[in-house]
């Protein structure tokens, strides 16, 4: 009877202590965010633009002397021939008198000598003179006619110069900053002011030699045509815009190639000097896009973890194609129904068992 006792004790013991023991977890799978490949689409590239007048020219002054009066005022739409402001130059009309004196004495002289060639020829008509004084009155006329054509081009030349004084604009546009008043002396060749045509404008940018042979490299058809402009505030510009025109030549200093865009500018917002970033937005086609995020390098390739059918994970090797602010276009490696890993794969390691979880849509690359 004390042995079945003692027995007993022995097995309830060993039961608490059974109870007592810790037992083992089992390690739960962390769950990921999960995605497809997303097809197709659209990128947008932007490059810093400088916005310059399709029209823009400097006016100078054409000669020294004060400036007389001032016909319009800053920043006032002008049209094509509108006098702008006179410049006092009066030695140059007193060549423009002196010049004209001149025509009517080579004319009067002209007359004279005129009618004394046609006496002449009666005379040598009835033998009363030879023929020599015929010739010679002949060549003074000549001689007086020419000078006339002389005279007539030295006023011609005079008025011109003269003409300089009145500076009117050469096309319809808006009139710059007059920095000199009525009253001012302004030597020859000086800035009397700067008008511009901004009813188109055109915007010039650069893009890389690399840029420039993916854009080559592509069908016709799928090369952009139109571009945006993003106004320094970030607005955009209501117009769309047209590339008409690439430079020949690279830039040796920074490798790039110079593309202009030409923008309508009907409601005068664009100015000549204006700074901004002209937007450029292409087809991807078929190629297939993930972010940038799901990536990570080894000894320079790069790579997802690619989630199996059973939600295991497996580094796989991509190929992109290019890279597209922060997303990769790629060449190879996953096809549309893959599913990969979005985020955390430092947290991951080769055949581990997750929980998939479907990914938010992810947004065309910027």
């Amino acid at each position: 009877m004390g042995r079945m006792k003692s027995h007993s004790v022995v097995v309830v013991m060993l039961v608490l202590n059974a109870c007592q023991a810790p037992v083992a977890e089992v390690e739960k799978p962390e769950p990921f965010l999960v995605a497809s490949p997303r097809r197709g689409g659209t990128f947008e590239r932007e490059y810093v633009g400088e916005v310059q007048a399709v029209q823009h020219v400097s006016l100078r002054a054409r000669l020294k002397g004060y400036i007389e009066a001032i016909a319009v005022d800053e920043g006032q739409t002008v049209k094509a021939g509108q006098l702008i402001l006179t410049i006092s130059a009066r030695e140059l009309q007193q060549e423009v008198r002196k010049a004209h004196a001149a025509v009517e004495s080579a004319a009067a002289e002209l007359k004279t000598a005129t009618i004394e060639r046609d006496s002449t020829r009666m005379l040598a008509e009835k033998k009363v003179i030879s023929g020599p004084e015929v010739e010679l009155a002949e060549s003074k006329v000549a001689a007086l006619a020419a000078r006339l054509e002389e005279a007539k081009a030295n006023e011609g030349q005079a008025s011109i110069n003269l003409s300089y004084g009145q500076v009117r604009a050469p096309f319809d546009g808006v009139l710059n900053r007059l920095p000199r008043k009525a009253g001012s002396l302004v030597p020859e060749d000086e800035l009397l002011t700067t008008i511009t045509n901004t009813s188109e404008v055109f915007v010039y940018f650069r893009v890389s030699e690399q840029e420039y042979l993916t854009l080559a490299a592509s069908r016709p058809d799928d090369r952009p045509r139109t571009v945006s402009f993003k106004l320094a505030n970030g607005a955009l510009f209501p117009a769309a815009g047209v590339i008409d025109a690439v430079e020949t030549e690279f830039d040796k200093a920074t490798g790039n190639l110079a593309f202009r865009a030409r923008f309508k500018n009907e409601q005068g917002l664009l100015r000549h000097g204006a700074t901004g970033k002209v937007v450029i937005s292409s087809a991807l086609g078929d190629a297939l896009i993930i972010p940038q995020q799901a990536t990570f390098e080894v000894q320079e390739n790069l790579y997802v973890f690619k989630v199996a059918d059973d939600d295991t994970v497996h580094a796989t090797r991509v190929v992109p194609r290019l890279r597209l602010g922060q997303s990769f276009v790629l060449e190879s490696g996953l096809s549309e129904t893959d599913r990969f890993v979005v985020e955390g794969t430092q947290q991951l390691k080769e055949g581990a068992h997750i929980v998939a979880t479907a990914a938010p849509s992810t947004r065309s690359p910027q």
